[in-house]
């Protein structure tokens, strides 16, 4: 699976609204720290699946990163 840029972050910018639409209290994220995020995440996918894996394998790598991003921000 060969993701782009703009497709993480779009997928970044997703699990946000959907933690929005359940209540959960989020930190304000800019634009450079999604795409900060969708940078983590691809050097990730790339670097641990190889570029190689299936959508949901994807989307938990989005889920992980997000949170754990959210859980270390200290900034």
């Amino acid at each position: 699976m060969v993701i782009k840029k703009m497709d993480t972050v779009q997928k970044v910018i997703d699990l946000i609204a959907e933690k929005q639409l359940k209540g959960e209290g989020l930190p304000e994220l800019s634009n450079d720290r999604i795409e900060a995020i969708a940078d983590s995440i691809m050097f990730e996918w790339n670097e641990a699946y190889e570029g190689i894996g299936y959508t949901e394998e994807f989307d938990n790598v989005v889920k992980w990163n997000l949170e754990q991003n959210i859980l270390h921000w200290n900034g």
